[in-house]
């Protein structure tokens, strides 16, 4: 009885700690899904993925304003919100695309109504407050991409930028007092000062510290195609 009356003790203390931290990652308990792939005292970057017509189970997501980058060009996704049981279908998105939350806690659960898989990032951002981002916000993919820099989102908290660099050129990055994530669309070279940071892949992201500014070159053919998403000031 004494060993019993010990073990549920334990459970006690111990147990409602490690379910809540579980529940709160879905990077832990969804790992095919949801994968961390920048974590820093400002943003939290996740990039998730679900397959053609997969389903995915209940899982929780913070409250943080998130801006959710869409990686590819696919189709509706049904997310079964909880304990309201309300049933809301995400549109097609196509490569560039984003939307801008002013944040809310998540559970749900999720099927891909598609025969395309569909990736995109979630970009929580550490920093904002909730209740500063006043609505949502949707930015389009850019029909052809034409070379420049254009701001297509600005808040005293958050500022996004698309910025297209010629092939046969570079485009420069200019310093902020705020750090920065890049998302690239594209191969894509980083250049700051003399260290040269390349995007791994298509659709990979960088970090900018405040006050460092770079130039972006193509790897290849094809212009150069990112986000630059500047956060608040520290």
């Amino acid at each position: 009885m004494r060993r019993v009356l010990l073990l549920i003790a334990l459970v006690l203390i111990a147990g409602p700690c490690r379910v809540g931290a579980v529940a709160q990652d879905p990077t832990i308990t969804l790992p095919k899904n949801y994968r961390k792939v920048l974590d820093n005292p400002d943003v939290v970057v996740l990039r998730v993925h679900y397959g053609p017509h997969e389903q995915v189970p209940v899982h929780d997501h913070s409250d943080h304003p998130t801006i959710y980058v869409y990686l590819d060009d696919s189709g509706p996704v049904r997310f079964v919100h909880e304990p309201e049981n309300v049933i809301l279908t995400r549109p097609p998105t196509h490569t560039g695309s984003y939307r801008v939350s002013p944040g809310r806690r998540e559970r749900h659960s999720l099927v891909n109504l598609s025969d395309k898989p569909t990736d995109y990032l979630r970009v929580e951002l550490k920093k904002v407050p909730l209740g500063t981002l006043k609505g949502e916000f949707r930015g389009s993919a850019p029909e052809r991409l034409v070379q420049g820099t254009k701001v297509e989102f600005a808040d005293p908290a958050l500022r996004i930028e698309r910025v297209i660099c010629d092939p046969r050129g570079s485009c420069l990055l200019p310093e902020e007092s705020a750090p920065s994530v890049l998302v690239a669309f594209s191969p894509s070279e980083l250049r700051e000062g003399r260290r040269r940071q390349a995007f791994p892949e298509e659709s990979s992201t960088l970090w900018l510290p405040a006050g460092k500014g770079a130039k972006v070159k193509a790897m290849g053919a094809s212009p150069a195609h990112l986000l630059r998403i500047v956060l608040p000031a520290r």
